[in-house]
């Protein structure tokens, strides 16, 4: 497993998980901030190692390229993570939070309203199946607002399964920029 680890190229990405480190999703591995400073940096070895290999024939050149890219590649990676926790965010005003059932589990619908102006990037609509699997991997999603979101979820998931044991179970709930 550890061979896996350390010969992944975490071609998915780098998911933020609530302790500000960084998981890959195909193996699992969680890196601080330095740990993907190190991976940047294993890759421009890699590469400075195929730059002498380029005077001596094509196959060299080509091998030198693709390690170029995978240093561009795993730079932007690096840049993003750096600007996940300095990101600007803009908090909702308002989250409501529905329950559709689907006849399976059923999906959490999520309505984001924010103050005027409404960020560009920000999202409007959420759907979530009603499962904590579902819902803990929304909640190691690099944008904040879509974490902070997703602990609503949570919060309203948790509600309705201990009044679904007592009473009829709610289908929607508000939630305001104060509970956040």
């Amino acid at each position: 497993m550890a061979e896996a680890i350390r010969n992944c190229l975490h071609l998915g990405g780098l998911r933020v998980s609530p302790e500000m480190e960084f998981r890959c999703p195909a193996c699992e591995e969680r890196l601080d901030l330095d740990g993907v400073g190190r991976w940047v940096r294993a890759a421009e070895r890699e590469r400075d190692e195929a730059y002498s290999m380029v005077e001596g024939d094509e196959f060299g050149r080509i091998a030198f390229e693709e390690s170029q890219r995978e240093v561009y590649r795993r730079r932007k990676v690096l840049y993003e993570v750096q600007h996940v926790g300095q990101a600007v965010t803009v908090k909702p005003e308002m989250v409501f939070v529905s329950f559709m059932d689907d006849g399976l589990s059923g999906v959490y619908e999520c309505k984001i309203f924010y103050k005027e102006p409404r960020p560009e990037s920000g999202v409007e609509t959420l759907s979530v199946e009603a499962s904590i699997d579902a819902i803990w991997e929304l909640r190691s999603d690099p944008s904040p607002v879509i974490r902070s979101v997703a602990d609503k979820i949570w919060e309203f998931h948790e509600g309705r399964r201990v009044a679904g044991t007592e009473d009829v179970a709610p289908v929607r709930r508000t939630f305001y920029a104060k509970e956040f």
